[in-house]
C-alpha cells in the first residue's frame, strides 16, 4: 500500500458519543434546511416524502444552492426526484423545489441483468455524486443521474445500468431554466439520444453559453470522474475503474488529490484528465460514508468524514486538517448529538453523513469559511458553517457581543427548523419547539485547569418538554459542572455525582450566574439568586475546554449504537414527532469567562 494520505490519530472517535468523545471545532454554526414531515408536508417540502439525503452544494448569483435526492420512504425505490433549494445567508432556506422529476422511460432498450424484472415504461429512481458545475461564462449548471432499479435488493440507480445524466440551468436570478436535458446518456446500458426520449440532448438546445457550459464540463476531467460510479461501464469516460463519491483537491500544478469512500484515494498529474487506480490510505478510518476533501482560505487542506468502521452509526462528521493535502491531524467533531430518526425506512442509515462542500470546480462563498452539507438519518437536510482557520482552541478570555441578526463569529450554533436560534444585542435568543431535538450554543475555550464563567439567563418561557441546561465540559464530554432549568421552576445543581434541586426561579426575571471552578480541588462555585452553592465535580477532569447552553437536558431517544435504521418500516414513526410541542425561549447575555491554567 503506498502511502499518499495519513491522518495522525492518536485519539479514535468513540461511537458510543454522537461528538465521538471529540474536541469539537471552534464557531460551527449548523443549520437544518429540511425537517421532513410525513404529517404536515406544508411544514417541509409539501410533498411529504421521507427518505432525504445526498446533499450537494454551491455558491453563486449570491446565493447559496442545495440540491438532494427525494424518495418516499426507502433507499432506491422508486419513484424518486431530486430537489433544489437556496439561502442567501446559508441559515435561512427557502422551500424546496423539484428540479429533476420522476420520469418513465422505455425499457426494450435495456442491455443490463434481469431485464424482465423491469416493467415498460419504469419509473426511475434519482442518484448523483455531483449537483454542480459552475463554468467559466458564468452558466451554472445543475445535474442529476436517471436511474433504473428493477428489485431494490438486487439493483441500485448507481449501479452502471442507469438511463443517463441529465442538466438543468440555474438561472441568475436562483430559478431553473424551463428545459431539462440530457448531458450524456449511458449508452452501455442501452441508452441512446436516438432511443431514449423522454428530455433532447443538450446540443438541441437554442443557448449558445448553456451549450458551451456544458461542453466545458465534458472536458473537466475531475469533474467528470465523480459520475463514474452511475456510467462506470463507459470505457471512454473512465478508462480505468475508481472508487465511489469522489471529493478532489489541487496541491500543486502536477499534483490533485481524491477521495473515496472506504478510506480510497487517487492521484491526478494533469489537472483531473487522467487518475491513477484507487489505493486504499490505512490511517482514514471511515466505511461506507463520505470523505470531504477541500483546500481552505487560508491556504491549508481539509478531510471531512465519519471517523467510523461502523457504517450503520455514521458519527459524528469529523474534520482532520495539514498544511500539505498528504499528512493531516487534530483530529475535531463538526457535529454533536443529533435528532434521532423519525421515519423508518430502508437502509437509512443513522447520523450525520454523506457530507459535501464547494468543489474547486464551482465558485466558493466570499465569506473564505468552510460550508458542509450533509443528510441526518437520511431524512433531514443540514449544513455547517465551520470558521477558517479551523481549530479546536479557543481563547482564555472573552465575553458575547453580537449585533442584531448577526450570531457571534466564534461562538458554535446548532439551530434545528423548529428550534431557531437567534442574535440579539450582545444576546443570543434560543428557542425550542421540537419535540425530538432542541436548539444549542457554544463556546470553545482554552484549556483551562481553573477560571470563572459569568452570564445571565432569562427564560421567557419552558415547555413541558423543555430544560434549560449549562455545562461545562473537557475535550471528551465529561461533564463535571451543570445547571438545569427544569419546568416544575427549580433551578438543579449536579455535583458529586447527584444532581439536587436548588432554589427557585421565574420565568421572565433576569437570572445572573457565576461559575468559579477549581480542577485541582475539583470543585466549583455556584452563585445565582443571591445564593451560593459549592459543589464537587461530577466528572474526573483534567483541563475543561468548553461550555454549552441547551434547551433541554438531553434529546428524547438520542440514537445509540444499539439502535439500526436498515430494516424500518414505513410504519415506524416517532410518537408526536410531526407536530410542534410548546415553545421554550431563553435568552443569553452579560456572558464573559476567563479561565488560566
Amino acid at each position: 500500500m503506498k502511502e499518499i494520505i495519513r491522518v495522525n490519530n492518536p485519539r479514535r472517535a468513540d461511537v458510543r458519543f454522537q461528538d465521538g468523545a471529540l474536541p469539537h471545532l471552534k464557531g460551527v454554526k449548523s443549520y437544518q434546511i429540511l425537517r421532513c414531515n410525513r404529517k404536515h408536508p406544508q411544514l417541509a417540502d409539501d410533498i411529504g416524502w421521507t427518505y432525504n439525503h445526498a446533499a450537494a452544494l454551491t455558491w453563486a448569483y449570491g446565493y447559496f444552492f442545495c440540491e438532494y435526492l427525494s424518495n418516499p420512504v426507502d433507499e432506491h425505490e422508486t419513484p424518486g426526484h431530486t430537489l433544489l433549494t437556496k439561502s442567501r445567508d446559508g441559515a435561512h432556506w427557502e422551500k424546496p423545489i423539484v428540479i429533476f422529476p420522476e420520469v418513465e422511460v422505455p425499457t426494450w432498450q435495456y442491455k443490463g441483468p434481469r431485464s424482465e424484472l423491469l416493467k415498460d415504461p419504469h419509473l426511475t429512481c434519482a442518484h448523483q455524486r455531483m449537483g454542480f458545475y459552475h463554468a467559466k461564462n458564468g452558466v451554472l449548471l445543475a445535474l442529476a443521474f436517471y436511474g433504473l432499479v428493477h428489485d431494490r435488493r438486487m439493483s441500485a440507480p448507481c449501479d452502471g445500468w442507469g438511463v443517463g445524466r441529465a442538466v438543468r440551468q440555474i438561472l441568475p436570478d436562483g430559478s431553473p431554466a424551463e428545459n431539462i436535458y440530457f448531458l450524456l446518456y449511458n449508452e452501455p446500458a442501452g441508452y441512446t439520444e436516438e432511443n431514449t426520449g423522454v428530455f433532447a440532448s443538450f446540443r438541441t438546445s437554442q443557448d449558445a453559453d448553456f451549450i458551451a457550459a456544458c461542453e466545458e464540463l465534458l472536458d473537466n476531467g475531475a469533474a467528470m470522474r465523480q459520475m463514474y460510479e452511475e456510467q462506470r461501464f463507459d470505457k471512454k469516460l473512465f478508462p480505468n475503474p475508481a472508487g465511489e463519491a469522489l471529493s478532489f483537491y489541487t496541491v500543486s500544478e502536477n499534483e490533485m488529490l481524491g477521495m473515496y469512500k472506504k478510506g480510497l484515494v487517487a492521484v491526478s498529474s494533469d489537472q483531473g484528465k487522467t487518475w491513477s487506480d484507487v489505493e486504499r490510505q490505512g490511517t482514514i478510518c471511515t466505511a461506507t460514508g463520505k470523505v470531504w476533501g477541500q483546500k481552505t482560505s487560508d491556504g491549508r487542506y481539509t478531510l471531512m468524514y465519519n471517523p467510523t468502521t461502523d457504517g450503520q452509526h455514521r458519527w459524528p462528521i469529523a474534520a482532520v486538517v495539514g498544511d500539505d493535502g498528504h499528512y493531516f491531524d487534530g483530529m475535531a467533531a463538526i457535529t454533536g448529538d443529533m435528532s434521532p430518526q423519525r421515519y423508518g425506512g430502508l437502509d437509512k442509515n443513522l447520523g450525520p453523513q454523506y457530507m459535501r462542500g464547494i468543489a474547486e470546480c464551482n465558485q466558493q462563498s466570499p465569506d473564505g469559511d468552510v460550508w458542509l452539507a450533509y443528510s441526518n438519518n437520511k431524512e433531514d437536510m443540514w449544513i455547517s458553517r465551520i470558521p477558517v482557520p479551523l481549530t479546536s482552541v479557543g481563547a482564555p478570555g472573552g465575553e458575547l457581543r453580537c449585533e442584531p441578526g448577526e450570531l457571534p463569529a466564534d461562538w458554535g450554533v446548532y439551530a434545528p427548523i423548529w428550534a431557531p436560534v437567534e442574535a440579539e444585542e450582545n444576546t443570543l435568543v434560543l428557542h425550542d419547539r421540537d419535540p425530538y431535538d432542541q436548539a444549542r450554543t457554544e463556546m470553545v475555550i482554552a484549556p483551562a485547569l481553573k477560571g470563572t464563567i459569568c452570564f445571565t439567563l432569562e427564560i421567557e418561557s419552558l415547555g413541558a418538554e423543555g430544560s434549560i441546561t449549562f455545562e461545562v465540559q473537557d475535550d471528551t464530554g465529561r461533564t463535571p459542572i451543570r445547571l438545569v432549568f427544569r419546568p416544575d421552576g427549580m433551578l438543579y445543581v449536579r455535583g458529586d455525582g447527584r444532581t439536587d434541586p436548588w432554589i427557585p426561579y421565574k420565568n421572565g426575571a433576569s437570572i445572573p450566574v457565576e461559575i468559579v471552578f477549581d480542577s485541582a480541588s475539583a470543585r466549583y462555585i455556584v452563585k445565582a439568586l443571591g445564593k451560593e452553592k459549592n459543589c464537587g465535580f461530577s466528572a474526573a477532569v483534567e483541563e475543561l475546554t468548553r461550555f454549552r447552553l441547551m434547551t433541554k437536558e438531553k434529546i428524547p431517544h438520542l440514537s445509540t449504537v444499539d439502535d439500526c435504521g436498515k430494516w424500518g418500516t414505513k410504519n415506524q414513526i416517532l410518537p408526536g414527532a410531526e407536530d410542534p410541542v410548546d415553545e421554550t425561549v431563553v435568552r443569553l447575555s452579560n456572558v464573559t469567562w476567563s479561565v488560566s491554567k
